[in-house]
């Protein structure tokens, strides 16, 4: 219990509150007090005598069953087998249980932007989460996908995988702009076979068109007017880049187990092309 009042800043409730007294306020906690030195209002980052708290989320809502599950996995293996890119599939609640929203998309194998319509989703129900699918890469949740994720209060479920027997899943809960890491478990069910979508969502789903980068001359063109080649570019595999995605999946997990959210960006670097894969 507080050794002192706590009010709202309010000036008419400040006035005749008992000093000294903390203070709440859109941007933090202040102490108003009086002391010889006058009246002072000081804005404190703990209150030294009161005991810790923590951060915690006790999930209420059931388990996603596996027969949505199955849909929203069958919609993600269409939509890579037919143009290898990811793709968005929105949670929807109606009270009682959960429902699937496929809105108009541009996807590409690392990549999905959406646009909500109003009429998207069904009257009656509200959004209260997402699941989106990283093609054949591991499932876990990038720094790009939490900032997404950050200002929409809900589940978020990464499907990875995708074109093996068994995907990978990767879950967490956003409220307020913080971030819980969870245990697939807690939110949804694996489904063991998967259904096939509806013609229309994959028609929402657009890829997005990559144009070919145009090699640069390097330097003059030649007498011929020919331009010299340009170098070769080191390649990667699909199972280098899987073995990353695995080995950063497991580190985030761990993270997650320690209490703690890793963050991490991949950034191509030059090389030689003689340390290329291939």
């Amino acid at each position: 219990m507080s050794l002192f009042p706590i009010i709202t800043a309010d000036e008419s409730a400040v006035e005749e509150v008992s000093l000294p007294a903390f203070l709440v306020a859109r941007d933090g906690l202040y102490l108003r007090k009086r002391s010889l030195l006058g009246l002072s209002q000081t804005r404190v980052d703990e209150v030294a005598h009161l005991p810790a708290a923590r951060e915690y989320l006790e999930y209420a809502l059931p388990k996603v069953p596996a027969t949505l599950m199955a849909q929203a996995v069958g919609f993600f293996r269409a939509v890579w087998s037919r143009q290898k890119s990811e793709a968005l599939a929105l949670l929807t609640w109606d009270g009682e249980s959960f429902g699937l929203v496929v809105p108009e998309q541009s996807a590409g194998m690392a990549t999905v932007k959406h646009r909500l319509k109003l009429e998207d989703v069904p009257a009656g129900v509200r959004l209260i989460g997402s699941i989106h699918s990283h093609g054949a890469l591991s499932a876990f949740a990038s720094a790009t996908d939490e900032a997404d994720e950050a200002d929409f209060d809900g589940i978020h479920v990464v499907v990875g995988d995708v074109d093996e027997r068994r995907p990978s899943y990767s879950a967490a809960i956003v409220v307020d702009g913080r971030r819980f890491g969870c245990r697939t478990a807690l939110v949804l069910q694996r489904p063991r076979r998967f259904s096939s979508p509806p013609a229309e969502w994959l028609e929402r789903v657009k890829p997005i068109a990559v144009e070919p980068k145009k090699a640069k001359a390097n330097g003059h063109a030649r007498s011929n007017g020919k331009s010299r080649s340009s170098p070769t570019v080191p390649t990667w595999t699909w199972r280098d880049r899987t073995t990353l995605d695995r080995l950063l999946s497991e580190a985030t997990e761990l993270a997650s187990q320690l209490g703690e959210s890793l963050v991490y960006q991949l950034t191509p670097i030059a090389t030689s092309a003689a340390k290329g894969g291939t």
